[in-house]
Parts: C-alpha cells; sequence; structure tokens
C-alpha cells in the first residue's frame, strides 16, 4: 500500500466550484475519514482521485509520485455508493471480479476469485450467481472483492454504507476493519456520518463548502472539535 496525497486540489463545474484548493493526505496503512453533507465536495475529491472528475488546479500524488505518471488507473480503486448500479447485472459474479485481476493464467483465476469471495466472507459458490441473486450486502462485499482484485496502493470507499439497511451496515464496516488490519489496507472513507468514522477512521478531515474546515486524529476531531461546522455534525449524532 502507499500513501495518497492530495495537493491543492481544485475541481469546477462550470461556475460552481465543487472542490476548493484542498490538501489532504491519507498515511500509508490507515484508514482517514473524510465526512460532510450532502454537496460538501467530498465524493467529488475521491472521483478526483480515480480520474472521474476534472481537477483544474492540483495534484493527486501516490508516494510523491503523480497518478498520471504511476501507470494503471488501477493502483486507485474505488467502491460506490449504490451497490445495485455499480455490478453489471449481465455477468456472474466470478467474472466480475475476475475482470479486475491482473493478468493471470486462466487456471490461476478461478483459485483467486474464491480467495477474494472468501476475504469479503461469501461463499465462493455465490461466484455462478447473477447479481440479480444476491442482497444488497452481499453485492457491496462483491464490489470490496472487485476492487481488491486489482491489487490497489489505495482503495476509496464513497458512502458503502448509506445504500444499505442499518442491520447490513455494521456487518459492512466490521469487514472494513479487518480488512485493513489483516491487509494493512491505506484507505479514504467517505461518509456523512461521524459515528461510522469513529469506528473505522484513525483520522478524520472534515469537509464543508469545498474546502477542509478541519483534520487530524479521530478521537482528537470528535472529542474536542475546533470548528463549529463539526460540532453541528457531532450535535447530530442519535443519542450522543
Amino acid at each position: 500500500m502507499s500513501t495518497l496525497r492530495f495537493e491543492n486540489i481544485t475541481v469546477r463545474f462550470g461556475s460552481v466550484t465543487a472542490v476548493n484548493d484542498v490538501t489532504l493526505e491519507v498515511p500509508n496503512g490507515a484508514v482517514v475519514g473524510l465526512v460532510g453533507e450532502s454537496g460538501s465536495g467530498k465524493t467529488t475529491l475521491a472521483r478526483a482521485a480515480v480520474g472521474l472528475a476534472p481537477m483544474q488546479v492540483g495534484r493527486v500524488l501516490l508516494d510523491g509520485v503523480p497518478v498520471s505518471r504511476h501507470g494503471p488507473a488501477r493502483q486507485l480503486q474505488m467502491v460506490f455508493q449504490d451497490p445495485y448500479s455499480s455490478l453489471d447485472p449481465r455477468m456472474r459474479i466470478g467474472d466480475t471480479i475476475a475482470e479486475a485481476l491482473p493478468e493471470v493464467a486462466r487456471a490461476e483465476r478461478e483459485g483467486q476469485v474464491n480467495r477474494l469471495l472468501e476475504l469479503v466472507h461469501l461463499n465462493p459458490a455465490r461466484a455462478k450467481d447473477y447479481p440479480a441473486r444476491l442482497s444488497g450486502g452481499q453485492r457491496q462485499r462483491v464490489a470490496i472483492a472487485r476492487a481488491l482484485a486489482a491489487r490497489p496502493a489505495v482503495l476509496v470507499a464513497d458512502e458503502i454504507t448509506s445504500a444499505l439497511d442499518v442491520s447490513i451496515q455494521g456487518s459492512i464496516l466490521n469487514l472494513v476493519r479487518t480488512l485493513q488490519r489483516e491487509l494493512g489496507l491505506t484507505m479514504l472513507f467517505i461518509s456523512h456520518n461521524l459515528a461510522v468514522l469513529r469506528y473505522v477512521a484513525q483520522r478524520v478531515a472534515v469537509m464543508k463548502d469545498g474546502g477542509i474546515v478541519e483534520e487530524g486524529p479521530t478521537a482528537q476531531v470528535l472529542g474536542t472539535p475546533r470548528d463549529p461546522y463539526t460540532k453541528e455534525l457531532l450535535a447530530a449524532i442519535p443519542g450522543r
């Protein structure tokens, strides 16, 4: 895994500035949470990292090297919010995962697909299923397995629990914690929920109106927030 760094990133869509001069680092082997309300710019920042949103200013670096010079886009892999639209309904689960694997012999592919399914706590027999036979939580596990199949330097997770039932969200968060611990994943974990980030992230950055208003260790940001916006987000956590 590698260190991901956003350096003075600005993204505009016409006259609208979605991301404004953002600098943020995701250290090697750490999970950094990026939190903010809808429209704060957090997803646009993530899309800029993987080349899905054009940057007017700034650079995205992996270990100090601009991503554009770092080889294939597989160095950064993104898991999207909606598990129902992120998988091709015409492809079997095993084929979807195998498609993301680096060049390997055909004879080895089945074993690698099975290993990845087991890694995300799915029965390898599901490799023959189509997405329609899977629940939302199972589909999200497949999406994570597909992202990991590319052996990325950094994983970007964009609101990966928000479209799931509350009863399923916890199991996906537990999976993220397990994978981070076992694989040493470097991850940018995006959420609108500080309670979620308290559980999975070592550091938290708070985003508002396209900019970072506060960033630091999770315990510090959530325990003694400095910015009024962070305090508002904390006040919104049920039962706090």
